[in-house]
């Protein structure tokens, strides 16, 4: 008897053990498979994104630059991804391809890095790449020392080990020019670089809203010298605010034998150079929507904008008003209220705009909005 309750015993903790082994490795499957979740969840999240292939050639009426890309368009046009580019997709070779920002002065940097942040949070797999004066990097003694270069160098660090930009120091255009002068550099420096194939250069100051069209136009244009947008809706002239360049050898010494034996502005030795329409991106590739747009055209939004469908349609917006000296100075209230547009929709994606950037300004690189004084009449300041 007593060995019969021992044995009843011996299977009653036997079955409890099974329980309790059968109820943990639940608990752990269950715990294994949400981890399983988090980290994919994780990667997908730091996996760069790739991008669409552009609209294939089909006739298609592309928005023009006047104020019609201010009015609502609702969601994105439809990508018809043809079989070439679905094959060429994956085997994008992203070392090859982009984003350069050029710096000429101090008051530049900032802006310009502020780009590159906003495309790393975007999650371009092109890589970033920033010019700036080779003189920035000379020794100094303490001396010498000066708080502008000290800013100036910390932001080049923060661009390269926080934002992965890759540093590339820049010559004068000419041999002897004075290296403390914005007008000595050249955006023709650009195609010096010539172990990209596809560079795309953004007018800074400015905001990336999204940039999947910008990387469907790294990925799938073709390489030619120059691709700008025009500067007006007859594509006569283009305009600096994005360029798409292949970098050459050939071009980069014509462009600066002209530019020696002729000084002139960057735009004028662009336009001098490249004639349009034939070195303006297409008007199909226009057609993905709003790709690059000027702030000072809110101004002129017609009485149907919407802010969330500018938002939605909107790839890069530069910060360009006639009146101000840009969105790093700090401009009164009563002066910004002048400058407003009138639209409440407009006007409001007009503040959000340069309240994104102040933020950003001081996120990226921890400076704050500059003091602005306005010039008396007859009086630059």
């Amino acid at each position: 008897m007593g060995k019969l309750l021992l044995s009843q015993g011996s299977v009653s903790i036997l079955f409890s053990a099974i329980i309790v082994f059968l109820f943990t490795l639940a608990l752990f499957l269950s715990g294994y498979v949400l981890q399983q979740r988090y980290v994919h969840s994780l990667q997908l999240a730091i996996k760069p994104r790739l991008p669409k292939p552009l609209p294939a050639q089909a006739p298609l009426q592309p928005p023009t630059l006047d104020i019609k890309w201010a009015r609502p368009m609702g969601s994105r046009p439809d990508v018809e991804e043809t079989v070439s580019q679905m094959i060429e997709a994956p085997t994008i070779d992203w070392s090859r391809l982009g984003y350069v920002q050029v710096v000429k002065d101090h008051s530049e940097l900032c802006s310009a890095i502020m780009l590159l942040a906003d495309l790393q949070e975007k999650r371009s797999p092109a890589k970033r790449i920033l010019l700036f004066p080779k003189s920035w990097l000379k020794e100094t003694s303490e001396e010498d020392w000066d708080p502008q270069m000290s800013t100036t160098r910390r932001l080049l660090r923060t661009a390269a080990r926080r934002h992965g930009a890759r540093l590339v120091p820049m010559e004068t255009i000419k041999a002897d020019a004075d290296e403390s002068l914005a007008s000595s550099y050249s955006l023709t420096n650009i195609y010096s670089l010539t172990t990209y194939e596809r560079l795309i250069y953004l007018h800074a100051p400015g905001v990336v809203l999204d940039a999947s069209a910008l990387d469907s136009l790294l990925a799938f244009s073709k390489s030619k010298p120059m691709s700008a947008i025009p500067a007006t809706p007859e594509r006569k002239e283009l305009s600096t605010s994005l360029l798409l360049i292949s970098p050459s050898s050939e071009t980069y010494r014509q462009l600066r034998e002209t530019r020696l034996s002729q000084p002139s502005t960057d735009l004028e030795l662009l336009r001098h150079t490249f004639s349009a329409p034939d070195s303006l991106i297409s008007e199909l590739t226009l057609s993905m929507g709003n790709v690059v747009y000027e702030s000072q055209s809110l101004r002129e939004a017609s009485d149907d904008f919407n802010v969330t469908s500018f938002n939605e349609m909107t790839t890069f917006v530069r910060l360009l008003e006639p009146d101000i000296p840009g969105p790093e100075y700090d401009i009164p209230y009563a002066e910004r209220a002048k400058l407003r547009p009138q639209n409440d929709q407009a006007r409001e994606a007009w503040e959000n705009l340069y309240e994104s950037f102040r933020q950003r300004r001081m996120e990226v690189c921890g400076l704050d909005l500059e003091y602005w004084v306005q010039a008396e009449a007859g009086v630059e300041l």
